[in-house]
């Protein structure tokens, strides 16, 4: 019962590391105070993420309420070891910098 109860933790630790990473990895490509884009929403896609090539596994950090990048809002792809796989659109960092460029 103990050893259960220990990989129970361990697990749950892991599973924290990776969405903290992943959280991360959004926060360096997006930057402090996103203008724009709302707040995010994110899940794990066990399933993989059909919108990459070879349908990896990893985080989906959407935000839905961006409705500047595209009618499904911009979404960051980032893998479970806190790698970005990919963004939507797919110049989401340069359309971010140009956002940048214009705020006062």
């Amino acid at each position: 019962m103990r050893a259960l109860f220990l990989l129970i933790v361990i697990c749950a630790v892991l599973a924290a590391a990776s969405y903290a990473g992943a959280r991360a990895t959004a926060g360096k490509l997006t930057g402090p105070n996103p203008a724009g884009l709302g707040s995010a929403t994110t899940r794990f896609a066990f399933e993989g993420i059909p919108a990459l090539r070879g349908s990896p596994r990893g985080w989906i950090i959407r935000y839905p309420a961006a409705r500047a990048f595209g009618p499904g809002g911009a979404a960051i792809y980032v893998s479970p070891t806190g790698r970005l796989l990919g963004t939507s659109p797919a110049n989401l960092s340069q359309q971010l910098e140009a956002g940048r460029g214009q705020e006062p």
